[in-house]
């Protein structure tokens, strides 16, 4: 996906505070990755990132990330097989969709608080937090290359 004009800058507390307040309603477990690096195959990376952050590793593959490259003005979503089996590839073009538009807004904080809260609807649906659940990833957005 392209970003319109983005210029990070992201207040990771309200981030990571929308990430905790998913996975209240959840089992599903969502992460924020935000890389330094120019990514142009936004997606190939997030692939990439997703298995480095051993996100396959969840009880029911239903973990999420969202990969921000902002010096490549790109981003992606990628979905665990658990979650991609029962929401296919239209829910993932809708949400991007969603975020595209925040982020051409100029506050690439909510338009990832977006995307985290339209993520958290589906996840819950298909996924709803049991009373075992457990934290299994952290909740702050990580930064790297």
């Amino acid at each position: 996906m392209n970003l319109l004009q983005f210029h990070i800058q992201t207040d990771d507390d309200k981030i990571a505070e929308a990430i905790r307040e998913a996975e209240r309603h959840t089992s599903g477990e969502i992460r924020v990755y935000i890389a330094s690096a120019k990514h142009p195959h936004a997606y190939a990376a997030a692939v990439e990132q997703f298995h480095k952050l051993n996100m396959t590793a969840t009880r029911e593959r239903n973990a999420v990330l969202i990969f921000i490259a902002p010096r490549s003005q790109t981003f992606a979503i990628v979905g665990d097989s658990g979650v991609h089996q029962r929401c296919g590839d239209d829910f993932w073009q809708q949400v991007a969709s969603e975020m595209n538009r925040a982020f051409a807004d100029g506050n690439p904080t909510q338009a990832i608080v977006k995307g985290i809260h339209r993520i958290t609807k589906i996840l819950a649906e298909h996924f709803p937090r049991r009373a075992d659940d457990q934290n299994e990833l952290p909740d702050a957005p990580l930064h790297g290359r």
